[in-house]
């Protein structure tokens, strides 16, 4: 069957829509290669900057990790310092607690010692006003010894006296005295 011109036009109106159709959606891949291409050109872009940067911290990084390592054994040192340290409290709290036990022992003690230095002080009020008593005593017995001194002293004086009385009165029998056998 031949082909009519109208068919003919309208198979060129179609293949040339179609073709048209064709080169708009070629058009809109290529639109969409482009837009990917730098998407993945940005994303390289992207990542080699990560790289660098990573690569500049991990430089950084090292650079700096000698002094870190320096600090973090500086603190080793202070911490086990630290433990030694709170060792050697634990220890000296222990004691403590040791000898703090012994304190309710020590407590009765001192209230028994406190006890023991009142009766001490009231036995020493004691004696004191004893001691006054007896110096009291003493100068009564010294007066009485000085009186007894006086009293002596005048009977020596009247002994004296009847000596020389005694020696006057017996004068006459002192003539006999030639007749005593103890001589």
């Amino acid at each position: 069957m031949p082909e009519a011109p109208a068919d003919q036009t309208r198979i060129d109106e179609i293949a040339s829509g179609f073709h048209h159709l064709l080169d708009q959606q070629f058009a809109m891949h290529l639109r969409v290669a482009r837009r990917t291409t730098a998407l993945v050109r940005y994303g390289m872009v992207s990542l080699a900057v990560v790289g660098i940067i990573m690569l500049l911290l991990l430089l950084t990084l090292s650079w700096r990790i000698k002094p870190m390592v320096a600090a973090v054994g500086r603190i080793n040192h202070n911490f086990s310092a630290i433990a030694a340290d709170m060792t050697v409290m634990k220890t000296a709290v222990l004691e403590m607690q040791t000898q703090i036990t012994e304190m309710p022992v020590m407590a009765t003690e001192m209230d028994r010692m406190r006890g023991n230095v009142r009766d001490i002080s009231i036995n020493m009020d004691l004696l004191s006003r004893r001691m006054s008593n007896l110096d009291t005593n003493m100068a009564s017995i010294t007066e009485g010894v000085t009186r007894m001194a006086g009293s002596f002293g005048a009977m020596n004086e009247t002994v004296g006296v009847m000596g020389g009385d005694v020696h006057t009165l017996s004068g006459p029998m002192r003539v006999f005295n030639w007749m005593t056998p103890f001589k």
